[in-house]
């Protein structure tokens, strides 16, 4: 069997909108972010993870898998991820974006 190189990585065959494609890659790419939860373990301790992952695009819908890859959804903003991860009354369930500073997590629910 004869194996054909992709034309992906050579760059004879990128085209002549190449630069022009990359840089709307760049601008329009979904942006990366966390949702992360808190919630109580008893004593007064509370314990936490990143409950799920998810891609926010620039008309703001977000595309969201749970950490464990379980559940996925496709919802009309970041935001409503919160919505969901924040269950039950005791859990807190925030937004991470990724190197976005120190600060970068929205609380919320």
């Amino acid at each position: 069997m004869e194996t054909v190189a992709s034309q992906a990585n050579n760059p004879e065959h990128t085209g002549t909108l190449h630069p022009e494609l990359v840089s709307m890659a760049n601008e329009l790419a979904p942006r990366l972010f966390a949702v992360a939860q808190q919630y109580p373990v008893g004593g007064g301790e509370f314990d936490g993870h990143i409950a799920a992952w998810g891609l926010a695009y620039e008309d703001g819908r977000a595309q969201v898998i749970s950490a464990g890859g379980r559940a996925y959804y496709s919802l009309s903003s970041p935001e409503s991820a919160v919505r969901w991860f924040g269950k039950p009354a005791d859990t807190q369930a925030w937004l991470i974006w990724p190197g976005a500073g120190s600060d970068s997590g929205k609380r919320s629910a």
